[in-house]
């Protein structure tokens, strides 16, 4: 038995395989979090402005609902220009300011509330000198206060919203919202109970206005009580250095808003106050389906700001969820928009049915625009779409002027629509670049490798991508690496596009194929000699597994009678990788070209083996689609940790007999590699290291599924969590795994690892691992077992059976993992135990090697 240490490595915890589709979908759990946060105020506030806005219409005369709507959309418009970008910028730099948070808040939050009061005030004198209808809007000197104070409350709320988002606290703003649409309902309902009281437009605007002020003191009364706001001392200083971020995000963020909160006065201007009252209700329809694709915006922001590299997966997300959600609704409003506009009233049916139905066909121009704008500010080209969107905004309201001046209402919204179709086509190629322009692989031209053509990596290539594994054999007789280098040399020369011969395109998830010159060189990096001399096979082990990922798909070690395979998961499982091992010592050995016949890629084998499974077989669907969970885990005290990888080895010409005779009287009918598992189990319980008895993940093999004639050299294996009665019974293990993989769940599995990385592709790198391990860590235990390795049999082996070695050693596991791997060949069991040397102690889990081959059935009878 020996024992193999890695170098701490800096790279991922145990793969993510099992998670499923909508775990996918978020980058990071405060992140999803806020962006949930941010869907939830969209609903809330737009259904309850829906409600209020109907109960308006109800309740008041149809030009005091018009006033007030013109009202509200001028606190929109200027209270966002108030904003100055300093919500956004809020967003990006609140996360990394350790102190004096709220310090920069209460700053923007004052300055923003200063500038919309300007800006108020500004509104206020040009409609009294100029604009005789927004004039009338104002609803003489309360309204105008009241104007004036919701603009200044607006622009302060704006920003304050988003600054929770920028503290990871959306549900925060989520109730400040909700709060705000319940509170300014009850109030208008109070107010119109009163009798004898006319309701007016000053009347409805101040119940927006005390639903603005109520809400916020309860957010600040609930930020006190958890401690959150640590100072309120606003600092000009605060600014400085951050003057062109800011200015550049309200460029955009203007660009975005302007059109939209502006429309109703352009309508109210050039139409009539009846008119926008019709306008402006169906406005909020489609602004209640346009503001999703407006918060993944934020959320693509939010989420990939710091990891650039996740925006093309995001965008993926946000547009199959924006267009496949939300185009379907607005063909639903187009086909019922007068009866939508009916529930406000006949008058309101008649006067914007017909515009509804126009306006739902903005829908697909606003997913594009938004997006856009999410693509531009994480891509830091934050000018130039400022610039480009301020001047479609313009276009957007110049049309809408002058067909409101020439037309009717349908006209102006008819023109609106063509002027936002033409930008759809001058920015969805940005877009749609982002989500299916090829990943451009550099390093193959700054190394001189001439790459001939590529082949995209298969769904199940692409799951594997991140894990490798390796395998060691020896000693053997006549290999050295000049002959390996041959027998790849003629492999590449017979075919070139073979994946063993190729170059892996980690970032595009391509296999690239080089030409023979390329090769030669590049073949020399691929193989290494390490000399004729007597070698530690263990080092070279560790020297595998210390080498950081690159794109060699296959990197081998030669030496001292030994041969050491470092291959990517992508490449191959158990079976593919041994037929590999086998043809390169053979051809090595014999002084010959490795010959190694292509498989037909079946990248529907797996789609067409689940509906074999359970398409036509209804009553297996619930059990398909049924999977155990790993337990939760409960928070423990923790201590400071780093990954140091590290492998023992065990191995024993003896135990397997042993096993037989043990089963045949205590356990008929079952395995070798169950008996294996139980007793490892029960050895850690022995050796005092108390294993998570709770379950444990089960690596399998999923070709059983798989018709006649079909093979996959790829990986087509998945590793299940399932919770055997007792992980030392090797009868409850046994009849737990066979009833599994009766059900071919794990085919379920596979499609919808597959189907999470259609949307989101798949990482080239494994996720960093964690800084921190539980102080009294409990080994949560990974079984797989490779079967009979008996074709390695005729290699040409130096020693008899009982001496060969023959290591499967994966490069990653948990902080907490341990995964045995198991193999037979030629009648000796082989045993690999995987798990950080700075988690345990080395010669404890040696020590439980040697018991599983010294004594099985003593483990498993004093544990059963």
């Amino acid at each position: 038995m020996t024992a193999t240490q890695a170098a701490p490595r800096q790279t991922g915890p145990e793969p993510r395989g099992r998670r499923g589709i909508l775990s996918a979908l978020q980058g990071h759990v405060d992140l999803f979090l806020n962006a949930g946060s941010l869907m939830a105020t969209t609903l809330i506030t737009s259904a309850f402005g829906f409600l209020y806005w109907w109960v308006a219409a109800h309740l008041a005369p149809q030009a005091a609902v018009g006033q007030a709507s013109a009202a509200v959309s001028a606190m929109t418009l200027i209270g966002t220009i108030g904003m100055f970008g300093m919500g956004t910028m809020l967003i990006a730099e609140l996360p990394t300011i350790a102190r004096g948070r709220w310090d920069l808040i209460s700053t923007c939050l004052l300055t923003a509330g200063s500038a919309a009061t300007a800006g108020g005030l500004i509104y206020v004198l040009l409609a009294n000198l100029w604009i005789p209808s927004l004039r009338d809007a104002l609803g003489g000197v309360p309204g105008t206060v009241l104007l004036v104070i919701g603009i200044a409350l607006t622009a302060m709320t704006l920003v304050l919203d988003e600054a929770m988002v920028g503290l990871l606290q959306g549900p925060l703003q989520l109730m400040r919202n909700a709060w705000f649409s319940l509170i300014k309902l009850v109030l208008l309902g109070v107010v119109a109970l009163i009798p004898g009281l006319v309701m007016t437009s000053s009347l409805i605007l101040l119940t927006w206005v005390a639903g603005v002020v109520t809400s916020t003191a309860i957010l600040f009364r609930t930020l006190r009580r958890r401690r959150m706001i640590d100072s309120l001392r606003p600092h000009p200083r605060l600014m400085r250095g951050r003057g062109r971020a800011t200015f550049d995000h309200n460029l955009l963020n203007l660009a975005t808003y302007l059109p939209r909160v502006t429309l109703p006065l352009i309508v109210v201007a050039t139409i009539s106050d009846e008119a926008n009252a019709a306008f402006y209700t169906a406005f909020m329809v489609l602004s209640f389906m346009a503001m999703v694709p407006g918060n993944f915006a934020l959320t693509l922001f939010a989420v990939t700001a710091g990891d650039k590299g996740a925006l093309r997966s995001k965008v993926r997300i946000g547009l199959l969820v924006c267009l496949g959600a939300g185009f379907p609704a607005s063909i639903v409003v187009f086909l019922l928009s007068e009866q939508i506009m009916g529930l406000f009233g006949a008058a309101y049916a008649k006067t914007a049915g017909e515009a509804l139905a126009i306006l739902s066909l903005t829908y697909v121009p606003f997913v594009f625009h938004h997006f856009f704008l999410a693509i531009s500010r994480v891509q830091g080209k934050l000018r130039g779409a400022g610039i480009f969107a301020v001047f479609a905004g313009l276009a957007e309201l110049g049309a809408a002027w002058w067909a409101g001046t020439n037309g009717d209402l349908n006209d102006l919204v008819t023109a609106v629509a063509v002027v936002m179709a033409v930008e759809t086509v001058l920015i969805a190629p940005i877009v749609l670049k982002v989500v299916f322009a090829p990943v451009v692989d550099n390093s193959a031209v700054a190394e001189g490798v001439t790459v001939m053509s590529t082949t995209s990596l298969t769904l199940r290539e692409r799951a594997w991508l991140p894990l490798e594994y390796i395998r060691t054999v020896g000693p053997l007789a006549g290999v050295d690496a000049a002959r390996v280098r041959n027998a790849l040399i003629g492999l590449h020369a017979a075919d070139p596009t073979h994946r063993a011969v190729s170059r892996l395109d980690r970032s595009g998830a391509n296999w690239q194929h080089m030409d023979a010159a390329s090769f030669h060189a590049y073949v020399q990096e691929a193989v290494t000699d390490i000399g004729h001399g007597p070698v530690d096979f263990d080092a070279m082990t560790r020297h595998l597994q210390a080498e950081p990922r690159a794109h060699h798909p296959v990197r081998i070690l030669v030496g001292g009678g030994y041969f050491a395979l470092k291959v990517s998961h992508a490449y191959g499982d158990a079976g593919p990788v041994n037929t590999l091992v086998h043809e390169l010592v053979q051809a090595a050995a014999e002084g010959r070209a490795a010959r190694i016949a292509p498989s037909q890629r079946h990248r529907l084998a797996l789609p067409v083996a689940w509906w074999k499974q359970f398409g036509l077989k209804p009553g297996r669907w619930k059990e398909g689609l049924s999977f155990a969970r790993p337990p939760h885990t409960e928070e423990t005290p923790a201590r400071p940790w780093q990954a140091n990888l590290t492998v023992v080895t065990g191995r024993s010409g003896q135990v397997l007999g042993d096993m037989r005779n043990w089963r045949d009287q205590h356990a008929p009918g079952v395995t070798t590699s169950a008996i294996t598992f139980a007793a490892f189990t029960a050895a850690l319980i022995e050796l005092g290291l108390k294993p998570d008895l709770r379950g444990g993940t089960f690596l399998a093999d999923a070709r059983r599924y798989l018709g006649k004639g079909v093979s996959i050299d790829s990986n087509f294996c998945q590793g299940p969590f399932l919770t055997p009665p007792s992980l030392t019974d090797p009868v409850a293990i046994h009849r737990t795994l066979k009833a599994e993989l009766a059900t071919g769940r794990i085919l379920t599995m596979m499609l919808l690892r597959e189907g999470k990385i259609m949307l989101t592709g798949a990482p080239g790198m494994p996720d960093p691992y964690p800084s921190e391990v539980a102080v009294e860590p409990r080994p949560r235990l990974t079984f797989s077992n490779q079967g009979r390795h008996d074709m390695l049999g005729d290699l040409p082996w130096a020693v008899q059976p009982a001496g060969r070695v023959n290591q499967s050693v994966p490069t990653l596991n948990g902080p907490e993992g341990i995964t045995l791997t198991t193999s037979e060949m030629n009648g000796v069991l082989h045993l690999e135990a995987t798990f950080h040397a700075s988690t345990y102690d080395p010669a404890v889990i040696a020590r439980a090697l040697d018991l599983v081959c010294s004594d099985p059935a003593g483990l498993i009878m004093a544990y059963r």
